[in-house]
């Protein structure tokens, strides 16, 4: 990705963010950039004036001319520095936004992807810290471009040969840069990772249940070591790009010198000695200048298309937008030969399963830990995409529809359900695209999920804060936290709810309330269970014992416990 198309980016992403600001920063730059050229103007009239002066009225002029310009720059640069940084942050803000609306669009299958994941990381990082910085050596890089074009016209009046000498001036940067982009770019494609190792590591610090329990372990440290390891295994791996970088600045620097000196030669040669000698050796001089800092801004650049070029990537990754929807209503959801291996693994972790779930009832997976139930939720849900085997609703695979469509059908809530730090409300209207649900309907759904007297005792009600890191916000144990997801499943009121351990973290009490409203309201809706509780499984219209990844038993509960399988044997005890 070149120069070109990290420059035109900013200034498409400055105009669409503050064109007003940008107008007024093109303004200021090219009265910046017309600086160099009007110091040799008049530093070539001031010269020629003191040649033959007899009293300062013979060079008042000119001296005045240079004052009231020296006077002008200063001001001017602040002004355009001040509004160039306002115009990062807007930058910045923009990039975010649309780092956040991709994001946004993405399938769980894709965020699970170790090489999509790093992909997303190196992205987000240039969006926080990297590209949006790009826009000030953007804007100076076009001035010091005009400037050396400038004063290149104006030496040319006096000696084209030096003229010609500064322009060519620029071609070692430009050279040097492409050298440099591609070395940038290497380094960009190994750290990638890391920084999402790094990243991923830190936020175990900072979240507040995790960081409890690496306390009570004392294993802070070790976190705290992990993240300084992965963050020198990324200055180790910069480290070895600033010698080649440097390199070529140096050899850049050292040619650009020569064509100056050159440029300087041919000036004093070219103007045969005269006054006007004193004004085209500023003018090289101030060119000097120009490439120097060109050169920097340049480089800044190149360094900068690297993680532009993430970004890029990433935003490359959006998939089409569509307005979340929810389905009205589901008959039948089957499973056909559905089977899946996990990479790095030879076992497979679902093989042959097989379900025909018809609205009204509710179906059970139960087995010890590592028997698949988790793959199975996830292949039905789509949050996996299984490797072979069919599912469809009513007909229709997941071929056959979108994939927000294909999970509209859904109402799922998994052992590692959310903790959603935001108003009750907030947190509730999460698991619906209506934006016309009534506090009525809230509390039905707190109701149904055993959860709307506690939320009678906050302070704020629906509008209460969750969360003890927050002003005002109060902190919830597991269970309760729960209760609010399975709430948010009743308000959504999808077609197909998915529970996998819905009342872990729950008293018994508020269980088997829960569960009864199950049973209550199951003729609305298709239900699958995962449970480890064997009490809850005796309603169930049937239970699938899985076992190594294979459907083993089928069955009611008194059935399967008489038996006297797999079944029994991971529930003999609960049953006695």
């Amino acid at each position: 990705m070149g120069i070109f198309a990290v420059g035109a980016w900013c200034i498409r992403q400055a105009w669409a963010a503050a064109p007003r600001m940008v107008a007024a920063a093109v303004v200021l730059g090219l009265l910046v950039a017309a600086v160099p050229s009007l110091q040799v103007v008049l530093m070539a009239q001031f010269v020629g004036a003191l040649t033959g002066a007899d009293s300062f009225d013979d060079v008042a002029m000119p001296f005045a001319g240079l004052v009231l310009l020296i006077a002008f720059t200063g001001p001017v640069e602040a002004i355009a520095g001040t509004m160039q940084w306002r115009v990062v942050d807007l930058i910045g803000l923009r990039s975010k936004r649309e780092i956040a609306d991709t994001l946004a669009t993405l399938p769980p299958t894709v965020l699970a992807d170790p090489v999509a994941a790093a992909d997303i990381e190196a992205g987000n990082k240039a969006a926080e810290e990297e590209i949006a910085f790009l826009y000030p050596f953007v804007l100076s890089l076009l001035r010091d471009i005009l400037s050396v074009v400038g004063v290149f016209l104006t030496l040319a009046t006096m000696s084209p040969l030096a003229a010609v000498f500064v322009l060519v001036s620029l071609l070692p940067m430009l050279l040097a840069s492409q050298r440099i982009s591609r070395i940038s770019s290497r380094m960009w494609d190994d750290v990638g990772k890391l920084y999402w190792r790094s990243r991923y590591l830190h936020q175990h610090l900072v979240t507040t249940a995790s960081s409890i329990e690496l306390t009570s372990l004392g294993a802070n440290g070790q976190i705290s070591s992990k993240v300084a390891g992965t963050i020198g295994q990324i200055t180790a791996r910069k480290a070895q790009t600033y010698l080649p970088m440097l390199s070529w600045r140096l050899l850049a620097g050292a040619a650009t010198s020569l064509l100056l000196a050159g440029a300087l030669a041919a000036l004093v040669v070219g103007v045969h000695y005269g006054p006007a000698a004193a004004g085209g050796v500023y003018g090289v001089m101030a060119a000097m200048g120009a490439v120097g800092s060109l050169g920097s801004n340049l480089g800044n650049i190149v360094e900068g298309s690297a993680p532009y070029e993430r970004y890029q990537k990433l935003l490359g990754m959006r998939r089409e937008a569509r307005d979340p929807s929810l389905a009205l209503d589901a008959h039948s959801l089957v499973v056909t030969d559905v089977s899946h291996t996990y990479e790095g693994q030879e076992t497979p972790s679902l093989v042959g399963l097989d379900l025909r779930i018809d609205k009204g009832r509710i179906v059970a997976l139960v087995g010890v830990n590592g028997a698949g139930k988790t793959t199975a939720v996830n292949s039905i849900v789509g949050t996996l995409d299984p490797q072979l085997g069919a599912i469809s609703i009513d007909g229709r695979t997941r071929a056959d529809m979108p994939f927000q469509e294909w999970v509209g059908h859904f109402g799922a809530l998994t052992q590692e359900f959310g903790r959603y730090e935001l108003t009750v409300r907030e947190s509730l209207q999460l698991g619906t695209p209506r934006r016309d649900v009534t506090d009525a309907e809230m509390w039905a759904a707190l109701e149904a999920a055993n959860a709307a007297r506690m939320v009678r005792e906050f302070a704020d009600g629906l509008d209460q804060q969750l969360g003890s890191q927050w002003d005002g916000g109060v902190g919830l144990s597991g269970g309760q936290w729960q209760r609010i997801s399975l709430a948010r499943i009743h308000l959504r009121a999808a077609p197909i709810w998915i529970l996998d351990e819905p009342t872990s973290a729950i008293d018994a009490e508020a269980e088997q309330d829960i569960f009864r409203e199950l049973q209550r309201s199951k003729a609305d809706r298709i239900t699958i269970v995962v449970s480890h509780r064997a009490w809850t499984l005796r309603g169930m219209d049937e239970i699938l014992v899985v076992d190594e990844g294979r459907v083993i038993e089928r069955g009611r509960y008194d059935e399967l416990l008489g038996r006297g399988g797999r079944f029994t044997e991971i529930f003999a005890e609960q049953a006695a």
